[in-house]
């Protein structure tokens, strides 16, 4: 389960990534950094899910975390949240995560402008991900501007995907220590 101790440690939270397209790409674009390891959670049994002893060594050796998640009423698929419960609960105690970056990377099937105060979803979503900012900033985590893809429900969608893999691959190699040009694939 360690996937060799990397730099950044992707837990993806996705019920039907076999059915998802931006999910997808913004997998697609960073699964085969060699510095990355992506654990999905929903591909994972319950037992790795809350392997403390594995978690705790996979996140001590990582730089910097990232949720990616499709967001659901306004928050994370539910496998995110037991994660968190029975595992980020303990290592928020820990020096595991301080002074790591946490960044959360998020789609919507709404468009940006339906995600501001007067929008029809009434919030921004750096509103929606305040429990997500609280807990970093709780376990002393360095929290990240949120890398969010608007409009998966819009004729926009595929244009928006397009452009979020790339620039979602720019985030990663950043918080891996590499911009995109000193990559050697």
């Amino acid at each position: 389960m360690d996937k060799d101790l990397k730099k950044v440690v992707v837990l993806l939270a996705h019920p039907n990534m076999e059915n998802s397209q931006a999910n997808k790409a913004l997998f697609d674009a960073i699964k085969d950094i060699e510095d990355v390891a992506v654990f999905n959670l929903y591909e994972m049994p319950d037992e790795d899910i809350l392997n403390m002893d594995a978690w705790s060594r996979i996140i001590s050796h990582a730089n910097a975390v990232i949720y990616q998640f499709p967001f659901y009423w306004m928050s994370a698929p539910s496998l995110l949240k037991k994660w968190q419960d029975g595992i980020f609960t303990y290592l928020a105690k820990t020096p595991a995560v301080a002074g790591k970056p946490l960044l959360v990377a998020t789609t919507t099937g709404s468009e940006f402008d339906a995600y501001r105060s007067g929008g029809r979803n009434r919030f921004t979503v750096d509103e929606l991900l305040r429990p997500y900012q609280g807990g970093a900033v709780h376990a002393g985590m360095v929290w990240q501007t949120p890398f969010v893809v608007y409009g998966m429900g819009t004729p926009d969608a595929e244009k928006n995907i397009a452009l979020a893999a790339d620039l979602y691959k720019k985030r990663v190699m950043a918080l891996i220590g590499k911009d995109k040009s000193e990559d050697s694939w």
